[in-house]
């Protein structure tokens, strides 16, 4: 079985929740949000991707963890989740306001959120997904709807 971890605030817990598990199609239990108090829990736990959408205490457990993480999506806005990318082998998709994020918002209405991705990513299954700008529902706020975007994107979800 193949496991998400998500290290998110608690106000968008589900809405990250019920985007994955319905547009992935995925089982309750293969979606687990990190947490510091018990981070060392899940630390033997193998993930396929790791959703880092805010900053996390506990750095070094979470290294070890993404050490063996072949996919990350983090919110490059927080600058200690860019300190944890030093050594890491794993495919990196970036969302976030800044200019270097892979994935970025170029306008947000009330209920739909214009996304930019600014070079090719290649989702899991190899297909490349080109520079282009696609139009998405707003889900809970930008930055949740940018990081649950990057896991679509990943898992090809999304076009």
């Amino acid at each position: 079985m193949s496991f998400i971890g998500i290290v998110s605030e608690e106000n968008v817990e589900n809405c990250i929740r019920r985007s994955l598990l319905e547009k992935l199609k995925l089982r309750e239990s293969s979606v687990l949000f990190l947490k510091e108090k018990s981070i060392e829990n899940v630390k033997n736990i193998k993930f396929e991707t790791i959703l880092l959408a805010r900053e996390f205490k506990h750095t070094e457990t979470l290294k070890q963890i993404i050490e063996n993480t072949p996919y990350l999506i983090i919110n490059s806005d927080l600058e200690k989740n860019l300190e944890l990318l030093e050594n890491v082998k794993a495919t990196v998709i970036t969302y976030g306001f800044n200019s270097k994020a892979t994935i970025t918002a170029s306008s947000v209405e009330e209920d739909e959120i214009l996304l930019c991705i600014q070079r090719a990513i290649e989702d899991k299954n190899g297909n490349i997904v080109e520079p282009q700008e696609i139009k998405i529902p707003l889900c809970e706020n930008v930055n949740c709807t940018m990081a649950v975007a990057g896991c679509l994107l990943l898992y090809g979800k999304i076009l």
